[in-house]
């Protein structure tokens, strides 16, 4: 798709194969306007801006290879959002899949993984391949601080969301 350029931000997306998933990047209008301001803004809203100014068009675009990984400790997070009676020996209650007594959690956790490379994008066990056609087109070029969605088309479902802050450390 072209991008789509707003006062602050100019983003782009690139359908994959299938057009199931996509990948969003979003990088400041400005060079000299450090990603952490975009920060603040990135909101669900932000987003269906950046989506609804876009248009399918050909372009060159320039993406450096980037991975990222991280692993969360569920634990911490799940009884903020309500979910705490799991985690308790004395109040969870598996019954319902199990004839066992006394289940209950004691850790969770959440990885997840991204690679970005030339050959397309590996999410968790998931790979789509990313089809690029050289033409005398608009150029996008992600040669500074950036944020990426990989999202489900179908229902705009965020699957991975980070941001790369040196793109030229993440070449090979």
């Amino acid at each position: 798709s072209a991008p789509c350029q707003t006062s602050a931000t100019r983003s782009w997306e690139l359908p994959y194969l299938g057009r199931s998933l996509s990948l969003l990047v979003a990088l400041p209008s400005d060079r000299k306007t450090p990603l952490s301001s975009l920060e603040t803004q990135l909101t669900p809203r932000a987003v269906a801006t950046w989506d609804t100014g876009l248009r399918r068009t050909k372009m060159d675009v320039f993406l450096p290879r980037f991975k990222m990984q991280n692993r969360f400790n569920l634990r911490l997070v799940l009884p903020s959002m309500g979910v705490s009676d799991a985690f308790n020996p004395m109040a969870a209650d598996f019954t319902g899949i199990s004839a066992e007594e006394g289940l209950y959690v004691s850790d969770a956790f959440h990885e997840a993984r991204i690679e970005v490379t030339e050959d397309g994008t590996k999410a968790a066990a998931a790979t789509a391949m990313v089809l690029l056609k050289r033409s005398r087109a608009p150029v996008f070029k992600a040669d500074r601080p950036f944020f990426f969605l990989l999202r489900q088309v179908s229902t705009g479902s965020v699957l991975f969301m980070g941001r790369v802050v040196n793109p030229a450390e993440q070449a090979p």
